[in-house]
């Protein structure tokens, strides 16, 4: 095997996910029509083990939808950010300013901390947490120590609300 164009694309965990999804569905479609048919059984497992772990609820790539992903590359395109440091909060969806700037290279020479949390509430309201609702903490309205690194609070959806 030849690998013609190193780095061709980078695929979010979201599209990775449905890509194997789709995989595994021509897969038992064939062995359906042909139950003859073998897959390798290392192959199977991978695709397996990397399923259940993009399903799992720790990966933010279960519940994204592919209109979550274009809103927040839009939003995040006034931000100047690159190809991989926008993949990686996509795949990640940071929940504070300390994770942000593990993500993003050179973060306190590029950004101000309030660029930083308007980031990260665009992250929570774009890329939200399934059963929470984003509400955004304003200057002012609660003392922020000089170390604070929330920016957005995550409640638990009211259903009463709904």
């Amino acid at each position: 095997m030849q690998i013609v164009e190193k780095r061709h694309a980078q695929l979010s965990n979201y599209e990775v996910l449905a890509l194997l999804r789709e995989l595994d569905e021509k897969q038992k479609e064939q062995a359906r029509i042909n139950p003859q048919i073998k897959f390798a059984e290392n192959l199977k497992t991978i695709q397996f083990e990397v399923i259940q772990n993009l399903k799992s609820p720790q990966s933010p790539a279960k519940t994204q939808t592919p209109e979550q992903i274009e809103s927040i590359l839009f939003e995040l395109k006034k931000y100047n950010l690159t190809k991989s440091e926008k993949l990686q909060i996509i795949n990640l969806r940071p929940q504070s300013i300390a994770e942000l700037e593990l993500i993003i290279e050179d973060c306190e020479d590029r950004f101000p901390m309030e660029t930083l949390r308007e980031m990260i509430y665009l992250i929570g309201t774009n890329l939200p947490m399934p059963g929470k609702v984003v509400r955004r903490l304003e200057s002012g309205n609660e003392p922020l120590e000089d170390d604070e690194v929330l920016t957005f609070i995550h409640y638990e959806a009211d259903p009463m609300e709904q």
